[in-house]
């Protein structure tokens, strides 16, 4: 289960987050393409605070993809490396956002491939915490 959460993150960065609205209603936006979305927004004439939001909201979606690789990399040294756990919580925060930000602005559906992609990862991040590995107690080495 540690193995997965971590290509499974980074598998879901790059399928559908969210489906455009209006004028960009036959579009699907990955979190690879939200990104550089908001990047082009930027380009406009933006107040400082807006422009700055936009700044963060692009890290943030991005940082899905650093804790994806972060996960995948750590799996076997869970126990000692501390951005583990790290990267592991941020998948679920983003997860639960994600979701409910999706859940406000289209109801309780469900979820581009993406955003289910994400939460299944931040499930089987969960799911291995809570897992036993056998260790001395149990007679193994």
């Amino acid at each position: 289960m540690r193995l997965g959460s971590g290509p499974t993150a980074l598998t879901g960065f790059f399928l559908p987050w969210a489906h455009g609205s209006g004028v960009l209603s036959a579009n699907e936006f990955s979190g690879f393409g939200l990104v550089g979305f908001a990047g082009r927004l930027q380009a406009l004439d933006l107040t400082p605070a807006q422009d700055w939001a936009l700044w963060l909201v692009r890290l943030a979606i991005l940082g899905v993809a650093v804790a994806g690789a972060w996960q995948t990399v750590l799996a076997p040294w869970h126990r000692r490396h501390p951005g583990y756990p790290i990267s592991g919580w941020y998948l679920v925060a983003a997860a639960v956002i994600c979701l409910g930000v999706g859940g406000l602005r289209a109801g309780i559906e469900a979820p581009p491939s993406g955003l289910g992609l994400l939460a299944v990862a931040a499930l089987l991040y969960l799911v291995g915490l809570g897992a036993t590995e056998p260790g001395p107690e149990q007679g193994l080495p």
